[in-house]
């Protein structure tokens, strides 16, 4: 561990929770976007970020979403590729991008992960405005780009990616959400007419696009079945955020997918091998006043400590962060007002939401990072900001919240995009990644409190059948319940770990998948980490 715990000095106002060790860990990554003065949409929207172990040595990794200029991605320059970190066995992160042949030049947005062709070695998907890129993993610390044969480029502008085995046949799918219907060389004027002050324009200035679905078929290849499958047309989606989990609590996969100010949708494989779309009755595709809005991000989780899962998603000033909270199976309402999350929101533009035990007390938190897509914002309102704040909302332990900004390790405000978690230093806490929109990338080690108040589980081969995996402590003092599954937050995905608050003494944990029988382990410890499958005996209960 590279930072010490900070507890409350005497005399301080608040605890220190993250710190800053970027330069400390060896990470330099500014993102770039190559601004104009012509505001073409995609340079305020990227980028995202992946924590997760691409070599299997044990300790995560970073891969980092860059940009190019829009309308000559093939002329970046070197600094504008994307960018791998591996992390040495001395915690420092070393840049490997060209060693392992994954530095992608387009005009980077989101990445996802997931072991597409089941050989052990996580995959890389890059979504762009233009083609995408799949990066296949060869296990030996390289990848190759397998985008043309596996048949996965996506539409002109793809966004929030996820992989899933929607079929249940034992390897991963893949979606990919299309964003507008954007052409540079037609860019519409958006601003004051009158000064002829240029501004980003509001997504609905243009039309949508509609999502990508492969379906993997074996072999290195996918096969492209949006058109057959049962995805909502163009017209009706604007596709920005994408979530997987059972909403449904009936052991099968779904996929939730924003939309930016039209309504999100909710898919379900049916019988017929088509995509039923479920949202409106599922009481997710609209607020509780029934208005679509922004979906740039979103994260799932059991905040209020039922055993169920809900969702938050990100939207615009002036709109609130959502959540929608079951109140049976498949069943949601906007919880928002009631859990204390209107308030804090509705001035930010809010894109990464993570879910987070920060204090391992038993309970999940949020953070929330915020930035305006209009950069010269404060030239049309002197009240708005480009720059705005990283936000904790921290849990009371019923799924009722409270904001709290000190004590984060950033003390300015950010143009924050992607946002994502995984326990870095591997001292038993989560840790965070942020990228921004034109700034660095930040690393903040979570220093909240002594190291020996929980267990880490990771799950070394993320198999499509451990996806959605339930685990749960007991006894505990508190319900902790925890899904395996890669947290989406704003394209970009969290490391597959379940951490658990345990004290220091031996607990039991319960894992259920979603299909097959249940599990115990017995006696695990805090401040250890364990790997699953690690051959431990299973007993059923």
């Amino acid at each position: 561990m590279l930072a010490a715990w900070c507890g409350v000095a005497d005399g301080a106002t608040s605890p220190q929770l993250l710190v800053d060790v970027t330069a400390e860990r060896g990470v330099e990554f500014t993102h770039r976007f190559f601004p104009t003065g012509e505001k073409y949409m995609p340079e305020n929207m990227g980028s995202g970020v992946a924590v997760f172990d691409y070599d299997g040595d044990g300790r995560l990794d970073l891969y980092l979403v860059q940009s190019a200029p829009v309308l000559a991605a093939e002329q970046a320059p070197p600094d504008a590729a994307n960018r791998l970190y591996r992390q040495r066995e001395d915690g420092r992160f070393e840049d490997v991008t060209d060693r392992a042949g994954v530095g992608d030049r387009g005009v980077g947005m989101g990445v996802a992960i997931g072991d597409y062709d089941d050989d052990g070695a996580p995959d890389i998907y890059v979504t762009n405005f233009g083609p995408n890129v799949l990066y296949r993993n060869r296990g030996d610390g390289s990848f190759e780009n397998v985008t043309a044969s596996a048949g996965v480029a996506g539409r002109s502008w793809s966004t929030g990616a996820a992989f899933i085995d929607i079929d249940a046949d034992g390897d991963l799918d893949l979606y990919a959400a299309a964003y507008l219907t954007y052409d540079p060389e037609e860019d519409r004027f958006c601003g004051n007419a009158q000064t002829g002050l240029k501004a980003y324009c509001h997504p609905d200035v243009y039309g949508g696009q509609t999502d990508s679905f492969y379906l993997n078929e074996g072999g290195g290849r996918f096969r492209d079945v949006s058109a057959q499958i049962g995805l909502i047309p163009g017209e009706d989606s604007r596709g920005l955020g994408v979530a997987v989990a059972d909403f449904d609590e009936d052991g099968t996969l779904e996929l939730y997918v924003g939309n930016d100010t039209t309504a999100n949708h909710l898919y379900t494989l049916g019988d017929d091998g088509r995509l039923r779309e479920d949202a409106l009755l599922a009481g997710v595709a609209v607020n509780g006043s029934g208005r679509g809005e922004a979906s740039m991000g979103i994260s799932t989780a059991d905040l209020d400590g039922d055993g169920r899962q809900e969702f938050v998603v990100t939207h615009l000033d002036e709109e609130t962060n959502t959540l929608y909270r079951p109140i049976a199976p498949g069943v949601y309402v906007d919880a928002t007002e009631a859990a204390g999350l209107a308030t804090p929101s509705r001035p930010w533009v809010a894109f990464g939401v993570v879910p987070i035990d920060i204090e391992l007390d038993g309970d999940l938190d949020l953070l929330v990072v915020n930035g305006h897509i209009i950069d010269n914002i404060a030239e049309f309102d002197p009240a708005l900001s480009h720059r705005q704040p990283f936000q904790l909302l921290r849990n009371d332990g019923s799924g009722r919240f409270t904001e709290e900004r000190d004590g984060l390790g950033i003390p300015a405000p950010l143009v924050g995009r992607g946002l994502a978690t995984g326990d870095l230093d591997r001292d038993g806490d989560v840790d965070v990644v942020l990228t921004q929109n034109g700034d660095a990338a930040i690393l903040l080690d979570n220093v909240s409190h002594p190291v020996d108040r929980a267990l880490t589980i990771t799950v070394r081969h993320p198999r499509p059948a451990n996806w959605g995996t339930r685990w749960r402590l007991a006894p505990g003092e508190r319900l902790q319940v925890r899904w395996y599954e890669r947290a989406p937050s704003y394209c970009s995905q969290s490391a597959p770990e379940i951490v658990l608050a345990t004290g220091s003494q031996a607990v039991d944990v319960l894992r259920r998948p979603r299909s097959g029988p249940s599990y115990r382990y017995r006696s695990l410890r805090g401040e250890r980490r364990y790997v699953f499958p690690a051959g431990r005996q299973e007993t059923g209960g």
